[in-house]
């Protein structure tokens, strides 16, 4: 059996991470009073700033390591001098800029693991990262999103064979000499908590087998206990899997009053438009969107103990899973009973019930009734 590898950190000597991170939690905890002082310093309980943090390389405020960790950064650049890795700062010079149209698509599993707004693909980023730097070097962003500027600086010792042929071609077909593949550090930062946890996680080594294996036991957990919620039976009586459900608004006739369902009288499924005028299922008159009022219904919400009013709508489409083809139905009877049932059920667990917060887009929809949190899903 081989001994367990120690770890160093710091100069430190550590026989595991998790002593590793217990070691300098309890650093951070101490320094947490001087770096309150701050500006900007995050508003949180200190137990939650510590516990959302893996000192000394991540940390949910300012990091106060920063500079004993590009200490030993420029440390390992002189070693990779030494094995002619790279050369010497002054002798590196960028004799132009990289001028050159860069198109690289969405699709990659890297992009599409955490959606969130201005996310740049990380083969774009690499580009410039390996024009403008050389290996060991330390890249910065300070508004670093998920961290796809870590991720592409990472991606420079390793890159996927197609990646690097289509790279080191565009890079000759520019008439540059070929990039100096390796590794680059990075240091990222973002005022957005969500944000830096998951560039942290981004840029972080994982035990793939430890991770795929509690991804199987996470997955079947849930399983087990919600699975029979997203359970729907196909024409020939098999049970399929629920991908999702389409909703619709439920509108008042002002001929007769009666309930239209918005997607069955407007919506045109084989063509694809929404139509702006439809009749009344009930008395046949003619409407516009914008010419009804909304159908309101009255509920109790459980969890904030209250009676409320809000507008009504209704599951018109299901999307499921049988036999690894999707399909497409109208919601049965057993199907709402189904949803009936898990609304009466009360939910064993905690989920954020907050008031949305003051503002003309987070509380656009206080006019329906939708006012916390919770609301903008299904019990389901």
């Amino acid at each position: 059996m081989n001994k367990k590898e120690s770890i160093i950190c710091l100069g430190r000597k550590f026989d595991s991470e998790e002593e590793r991170r217990i070691y300098f939690q309890d650093e951070l905890r101490k320094k947490l009073p001087e770096l309150k002082k701050i500006d900007g310093f995050p508003i949180g309980e200190d137990e939650d700033i510590i516990a959302l943090s893996d000192p000394p390389y991540y940390t949910s405020c300012p990091n106060p390591w920063l500079n004993d960790l590009i200490a030993g950064w420029e440390m390992e650049k002189q070693e990779l001098e030494t094995q002619g890795k790279r050369i010497h700062n002054s002798q590196f010079q960028i004799n132009e800029p990289y001028a050159s149209d860069i198109s690289e698509g969405k699709n990659n599993p890297i992009y599409n693991a955490h959606s969130y707004h201005t996310k740049v693909p990380h083969p774009a980023i690499m580009r410039y990262i390996l024009h403008y730097t050389e290996p060991g070097d330390i890249v910065f962003d300070g508004f670093a999103g998920t961290g796809m500027t870590g991720v592409a600086a990472q991606f420079c010792a390793q890159p996927d064979p197609e990646l690097k042929y289509r790279i080191e071609k565009e890079r000759s077909d520019l008439e540059l000499s070929l990039p100096k593949w390796g590794a680059r550090r990075s240091i990222l930062g973002d005022l957005s908590p969500i944000a830096s946890f998951i560039a942290y996680h981004f840029n972080t080594p994982i035990e793939i087998d430890a991770f795929e294996q509690e991804a199987h036991r996470i997955l079947a957990e849930a399983e087990a206990e919600c699975g029979w919620m997203y359970d729907t039976k196909h024409s020939n009586g098999k049970k399929g899997k629920i991908n999702f459900t389409v909703w619709s608004d439920v509108f008042t006739c002002p001929q007769c009053g009666g309930e239209i369902v918005f997607w069955e009288a407007a919506v045109n499924i084989e063509k694809g438009e929404v139509r702006e005028v439809f009749t009344c299922p009930s008395c046949g008159a003619e409407n516009t969107k914008r010419g009804m009022d909304k159908t309101w219904l009255t509920r109790y919400d459980n969890s904030l103990k209250q009676t409320l009013v809000q507008t009504k709508t209704v599951p018109v489409l299901i999307n499921y899973t049988l036999g690894g083809k999707r399909f497409e139905k109208s919601p049965d009877a057993e199907d709402l009973d189904l949803i009936k049932v898990i609304e009466e059920m009360e939910i064993p667990y905690w989920f954020p019930k907050d008031r949305m917060p003051i503002g003309d887009e987070s509380r656009r929809n206080d006019k329906s009734g939708i006012t916390h949190v919770h609301h903008f899903y299904t019990d389901r």
